[in-house]
C-alpha cells in the first residue's frame, strides 16, 4: 500500500509527559478542544495509546521519535547516559544529538534536499547538518541558558535591616528534567544520607513545593532554596531626583547580586500603595518598568554589567502581596532573558532576530508556587506558540519537529499526588491545577493547528504519560534516572561503602561486585571491563542470575508485597528495544503501584487513571478522517509513516513500521 506522497509538510508535536489515559477523561469532561478536533479529523487508537521505548524517560523516547529506531539502536539509554568500559561513576548528559547512533528524520531529509525545523526538541542539539533551522535541545525549555540571572522572590519588609541574599541550590544531577549550566560529562558521586520521605510528606507538602535531591544511595528531600530569596526593607524615601514625600524605597538586587535595582512605592490614590516604579538609580527621570499589586508587569528592558561588559536584558516582575500601608511586599522576578544569546540556535543569529521579532520570552518558574509556576508556563507557551509561527512562515521547510514540557512538570509536581489516597483535599486541588496544565498544551495545540494547510499532515505524540502511585508502597532506594549506587543494593552486599569518621563516603571497589545506575540499570563491576573490575568472567552468569533472584523475592518491608515487575538479563533485552554498550548487564523495572512518576515503569503501567502510556494522534494530508485504530501503534513507528506520507527517504536505522491502517488509500 502507498499513499503517494500526500503530505507536503509535516509537523511532529510532542507533549513531553501526555498521560492518554487522563486526556480521556478530560476529553469526556468537555475540555480541550483543540485535541479532541485533532482526534475528530485523524486517526488515534480508542484510549490514544502508543507504546513507549524503554525506560520510560526523556532523551531515549524523544530519541526513538525521531530516528524510528529503539533505544538499544540509537544507543541513547537514560537521562544520562554511560558508555560500557568507562568509569561507572562517568555518565554524559542524554540531551545530545552526537550521541545518537541511529540516523535522524531530518538528516534523511536533508539528504533529499529537504529542509527542516527543530523547535526545542531533546536531542536535537547540536545542529546534525548545516540545513537545519534549530532552537536549542540541549533540555527541557528552549535556550535555558540564554537565561543569565536567576528567579528571585524579594521579601521585603519597612524597617532598617542589610540587604540578605539566599541564593538557590544549583544542582546538576537532573532531577526535574533541569540541569543547570553547561555539563556534558558527570562523574558522580555517594550521597551518605539514606532517608526518603513518606507519603504523608508528600501528601502533607506545598503542591509543586519541595525538591526532590537524588543521590547515589538516597532520595531525600533538602530544606533548599529553589529560588533565589532576597529579604531587603521598605524605607522612607531618600536622595530621589523627583521625591515623593509618601512613597517609600526597596534596594532590590540583580545579576546575581551583582548590582541592584531601586523601587519606589507609590500609593496613587495617597492612602493605599498599589504600585511599584523601578529604576536603575535614584536619579533617573524615568523608571525602566512599572508594575502593579497583583499584576505581573510588562517586559522590564535593562542590561547588566558581565565580564566587563553591558549586556542587554528583559524580565518581568510581579506583585504577589502587597500591604495598602507598604509594611510588607512580596515581589516575584522572573529569569532574565539575555537578548544578545546566540549560542543555543542554528544559526546562531536566529536568537537575537526571533527577540526582536516575536519578543523576549519567559522561562517557566520551578518557585513553587502554584499560581507563579502556572502564570510562567503559560506565557513561555504563548511565545512558542508565536515563535513557531514566525519559523514556519519565514523559512523554507518540509518538517518540523517541535517539543513542550509542560505537562512533565506538571506530573512530578502535582499528578504523581492527585488521587484521594493522598487526601481529599488534595484529589480536587491538584486535579485543578493538572487540568490548567493540559488546557495550556491544548492551547498550543491550537496555535500549531493554525499553522496547518490542506498539504500538511500533523503528529502530536508523547514520550511517557506520568503516574500517581499508591500511598504507602515507598520506592526502594534503587533505580533513579539521576542516581548510582543504590541503597538497597548496599543492603543486599553487592554495593560495598568506605566511610570515614567524617561521613564522607565512597565505594570501595575491591569488594563491590554490582552497582545500580541510572532509571534501571545493573552493572556487574567485571573484571575486564570496568577499570575497577573484581567479579571473575567465569563468575558473571552466576551473580547475574543471583542478582534478579534477589530483585524479584524483594519485599516491602511495610507491605510485604513485590515492588519489582521484571528483571532482564543484557541478552534479555532486545524484546524490550535495548540492547548494546550503553545499557546494564540487568535491566529491572517496578510494578505499578511503585512507579516513580515515569522511568521506573513498564510504558503500559497504569494506576486508577493516571497512566504511563505514550500518547498518539495525527490528522491532516493524507490521514484517514475519524479513525479507530485496532493496531498497536509503537513509538518507532511514527518517523517511517511521517516518511511514507511525505516522500522524506527513511532514515538508515529505523525499525518501525508505517501506520497504513491510518492512510488513506
Amino acid at each position: 500500500m502507498k499513499c503517494e506522497n500526500k503530505a507536503q509538510k509535516a509537523i511532529m508535536l510532542g507533549l513531553d509527559g501526555a498521560d492518554p489515559v487522563l486526556m480521556q477523561r478530560f476529553f469526556s469532561e468537555g475540555y480541550l478542544p483543540n485535541l479532541q478536533k485533532v482526534v475528530e479529523m485523524g486517526a488515534a487508537r480508542e484510549d490514544l495509546s502508543m507504546l513507549g521505548a524503554m525506560p520510560t524517560i526523556t532523551p531515549p523516547n524523544w530519541a526513538s521519535l525521531s530516528t524510528g529506531a529503539w533505544p538499544g539502536t540509537h544507543g541513547i539509554t537514560c537521562f544520562w547516559n554511560h558508555t560500557s568500559g568507562k568509569p561507572l561513576l562517568e555518565l554524559e548528559h542524554g540531551f545530545n544529538s552526537k550521541l545518537s547512533e541511529a540516523e535522524f528524520i531530518w538528516d534523511a531529509a536533508d539528504r533529499a534536499g529537504k529542509k527542516s525545523i527543530v523547535f526545542n526538541y531533546p536531542t536535537g542539539w547540536p545542529a546534525s547538518n548545516e540545513n537545519l533551522i534549530v532552537v536549542d535541545g540541549t533540555g527541557i525549555n528552549a535556550n535555558t541558558k540564554g537565561f543569565i540571572d536567576f528567579e528571585k522572590i524579594y521579601r521585603c519588609k519597612a524597617g532598617a535591616f542589610p540587604v540578605n541574599i539566599l541564593f538557590h541550590d544549583g544542582d546538576q544531577s537532573g532531577v526535574n528534567c533541569m540541569v543547570e549550566g553547561e555539563v556534558d560529562v558527570k562523574q558522580f558521586d555517594v550521597d551518605t544520607d539514606q532517608q526518603k520521605p513518606s507519603d504523608q510528606d508528600l501528601a502533607n507538602a506545598t503542591p509543586g513545593g519541595g525538591k526532590i535531591q537524588i543521590g547515589a544511595n538516597s532520595r531525600v528531600t533538602k530544606e533548599v532554596a529553589q529560588v533565589d530569596y532576597v529579604d531587603t526593607a521598605i524605607k522612607p524615601c531618600k536622595g530621589w531626583k523627583n521625591e515623593i514625600a509618601t512613597a517609600r524605597e526597596v534596594v532590590l538586587p540583580v545579576n546575581t547580586g551583582n548590582q541592584v535595582r531601586y523601587g519606589l512605592l507609590i500609593a496613587e490614590d495617597g492612602v493605599n500603595y498599589n504600585k511599584l516604579e523601578i529604576y536603575t538609580s535614584k536619579k533617573d527621570e524615568k523608571p525602566i518598568g512599572v508594575v502593579y499589586s497583583g499584576q505581573w508587569s510588562d517586559w522590564i528592558y535593562d542590561s547588566f554589567k558581565i565580564d566587563g561588559r553591558e549586556v542587554p536584558v528583559a524580565y518581568k516582575l510581579k506583585i504577589m502581596q502587597l500591604a495598602k500601608d507598604a509594611s510588607e511586599m512580596d515581589l516575584y522576578y522572573s529569569f532574565a532573558l539575555d537578548l544578545e544569546s546566540q549560542k543555543y540556535f542554528h544559526p546562531h543569529e536566529l536568537g537575537p532576530k526571533m527577540y526582536k521579532e516575536v519578543g523576549p520570552m519567559v522561562h517557566m518558574s520551578n518557585c513553587g508556587l502554584d499560581d507563579i509556576q502556572i502564570e510562567t508556563q503559560a506565557a513561555m507557551y504563548e511565545w512558542y506558540g508565536k515563535a513557531l509561527k514566525y519559523l514556519t512562515s519565514n523559512n523554507e521547510w518540509a518538517l518540523l519537529y517541535a517539543h513542550a514540557h509542560a505537562l512533565d512538570f506538571c506530573n512530578h509536581n502535582y499528578q504523581c499526588k492527585v488521587l484521594e489516597e493522598y487526601g481529599p483535599n488534595y484529589k480536587y486541588y491538584l486535579y485543578d491545577v493538572v487540568l490548567k496544565y493540559y488546557e495550556m498544551s491544548d492551547k498550543l495545540v491550537g496555535d500549531v493547528l493554525a499553522m496547518m494547510d490542506e498539504d500538511t499532515v500533523l503528529f502530536i505524540t508523547s514520550d511517557h504519560g506520568g503516574m500517581s502511585k499508591e500511598f504507602g508502597c515507598e520506592i526502594p532506594l534503587l533505580g533513579d534516572p539521576w542516581s548510582v549506587g543504590g541503597k538497597l543494593f548496599e543492603d543486599m552486599g553487592y554495593l560495598v561503602i568506605k566511610r570515614d569518621e567524617k561521613g564522607k563516603a565512597e565505594i570501595d571497589w575491591d569488594k563491590t561486585t554490582a552497582i545500580s545506575q541510572r532509571s534501571g540499570y545493573i552493572y556487574v563491576n567485571l573484571k575486564g571491563r570496568e577499570p575497577h573490575g573484581c567479579v571473575e568472567p567465569e563468575q558473571y552468569d552466576e551473580l547475574v542470575e543471583k542478582i534478579i533472584d534477589d530483585l524479584m523475592t524483594y519485599r516491602d518491608p511495610e507491605n510485604g508485597r513485590r515492588p519489582f515487575a521484571l528483571a532482564l538479563r543484557k541478552q534479555d533485552m532486545p524484546i524490550i528495544g535495548l540492547g548494546g554498550d550503553h545499557v546494564g548487564d540487568v535491566y529491572f523495572t517496578f510494578n505499578p503501584n511503585w512507579t516513580r512518576v515515569h522511568g521506573t515503569s513498564l510504558t503500559t503501567h497504569e494506576y486508577k487513571g493516571t497512566s504511563v502510556n505514550c500518547l498518539f494522534m495525527m490528522t491532516g494530508a493524507g490521514v484517514k478522517k475519524g479513525e479507530k485504530l485496532k493496531r498497536t501503534v509503537r513509538i518507532v513507528d511514527v518517523v517511517p509513516t511521517i516518511c511514507e506520507l511525505t516522500g522524506i527517504p527513511t532514515p538508515a536505522n529505523v525499525e518501525g513500521g508505517v501506520i497504513y491502517q491510518g492512510l488513506e488509500g
